[in-house]
């Protein structure tokens, strides 16, 4: 890491941020090469809220700088590009089109088997994919989150191999 990046900065700045990106690298969500760009995030946060701030107090600095690497961490986790949230709505949508064809004997058979092992939360879910809604729209609807419902299509998807 550029050690330049910090001149002329407080010394509590630069130990928040060391400590920030270490907090960020433990997580799993930032590997070795995110460093600098995470170094670069907190600071260019720092500079644009209070570089130009008087006697600004070193406890909401500190402050401040976690709560913006709490966001980086939820944004990262949000990202498709990440391993939770890796499978787009469409590729799910695709996965589950075959609830949507009424010509189609197996799949008429499948949606039975699966729905016969369904929870009251998960049947509703089976028949929201059924009448066409999209998984931002059934996870609205039904006040949960779309982790949820990708993980009921998981098991439902393992349910269906299995069988």
């Amino acid at each position: 890491m550029n050690l330049d990046i910090f001149s002329g900065l407080p010394r509590y700045v630069r130990l928040t941020v060391y400590t920030q990106i270490r907090r960020l690298l433990t997580t799993g969500l930032f590997n070795y090469e995110d460093q600098e760009d995470i170094a670069q995030d907190l600071l260019l946060f720092y500079l644009k809220k209070f570089y130009e701030v008087p006697d600004v107090d070193e406890a909401l600095v500190v402050h401040a700088l976690k709560q913006y690497a709490s966001v980086m961490i939820r944004t990262r986790y949000r990202r498709r590009d990440y391993l939770h949230s890796s499978i787009e709505e469409r590729e799910l949508d695709e996965e589950c089109s075959f609830f949507k064809q009424d010509n189609n004997f197996d799949a008429k058979s499948d949606v039975l088997r699966i729905y016969a092992q369904c929870n009251e939360k998960e049947r509703k879910i089976v028949q929201l994919i059924m009448d066409g809604e999209t998984i931002a729209e059934i996870s609205r609807k039904l006040g949960t989150h779309k982790q949820i419902i990708y993980r009921f299509l998981k098991k439902m998807k393992k349910f269906l191999q299995d069988v």
